[in-house]
């Protein structure tokens, strides 16, 4: 259909080629013919009278030479011939056949259909390498790890008497959803309890055991997550009486984290993955732990709160 279309569309435009040609021509060449050289008029007849025969005769004859004499010369004098002059181009332009110009229109029409279906498989080729870019893309994609946070495991204890919480641990697990397994990951869990509620300017920093900032990236434990796999954090405890404080709307509890890792296949830049959660308490005595997800630090790559460090990627 596009060869067709090719076909076509230069058809076209050599048929207005060749009438644009032949008004052109038309216009540039009309020119005036030349006038026609004008003929010397034929010798006038001469007339004699018949007085005196003898002296006539001798007058008109000598008369008549020199009449002769005279239209000869004049007749040997180059007449003006006034011929329009031209320029070689214009000549040439002028001197364009019928079938020059035919000549020409099928060379511009095989020109232009060369050009159009070369420009059109070049567009088709150039589709195709998209097309096969975006399929190599989603295979990549399809085989890349991706990991996120999958859920919280909790684990409680209560009292059998009133069924209210005594211990209460939290764990957050991470899955990969991908093929192929993470390589130089990183990961860290934090929890913390916030009088009324998180303060605007919280920067979600990392804290070790002992809830002295973390500085150092080296710090950081390792996360291994296999293809199609989870991997389980350190796991949080929680006291009862923050439990109950958090029930009683007194307070925030808010738990958050993050993971970075590289891909096995491809060499595309780090990944990370962050989360936040608030910790959501029920029940009188309270005997129900949920999760509330935060409206900061939520999100993958791009999306992220902080940017993927790269110090931890293999050269």
């Amino acid at each position: 259909m596009k060869t067709i279309s090719a076909f076509l569309f230069s058809a076209l435009v050599a048929l207005v080629a060749v009438a644009g040609s032949v008004v052109f021509l038309s216009a540039y060449c009309a020119i005036e013919p030349p006038a026609a050289p004008t003929r010397t008029p034929s010798r006038l007849p001469i007339q004699f009278e018949s007085r005196a025969p003898d002296a006539i005769v001798e007058r008109a004859v000598l008369t008549r030479e020199g009449l002769d004499a005279l239209l000869w010369q004049a007749q040997a004098e180059p007449a003006p011939v006034t011929v329009s002059s031209m320029a070689w181009q214009k000549r040439f332009i002028c001197d364009i056949r019928v079938t020059d110009i035919a000549l020409a229109a099928f060379a511009l029409f095989l020109l232009l259909a060369t050009l159009f279906q070369g420009l059109w498989m070049l567009r088709a080729v150039r589709a195709s390498e998209h097309t096969a870019g975006l399929v190599n893309e989603g295979l990549i994609s399809a085989q890349r790890a991706y990991v996120f946070l999958r859920e919280f495991q909790v684990a409680l204890t209560k009292n059998p008497l009133n069924d209210e919480i005594q211990t209460c641990t939290i764990q957050p697990i991470w899955e990969n959803t991908g093929t192929t397994p993470t390589r130089n990951g990183r990961g860290h869990v934090n929890w913390k309890y916030f009088d009324r509620s998180v303060p605007a300017d919280f920067d979600f920093a990392d804290f070790d055991e002992l809830g002295n900032r973390i500085l150092s990236y080296d710090a950081y434990k390792p996360l291994i997550v296999g293809p199609r796999a989870t991997a389980l954090s350190p796991i949080i405890s929680m006291e009862p009486a923050v439990l109950r404080q958090v029930r009683d709307l007194q307070g925030k509890l808010l738990i958050w984290g993050w993971a970075e890792y590289d891909e096995a296949v491809g060499d595309s830049k780090r990944h990370r993955t962050e989360f936040a959660y608030l910790v959501v308490v029920s029940g009188s005595p309270a005997s129900h732990v949920g999760f509330s997800q935060y409206k900061l630090h939520n999100g993958v790559d791009e999306d992220c709160t902080k940017p993927a460090t790269v110090l931890a990627r293999a050269v």
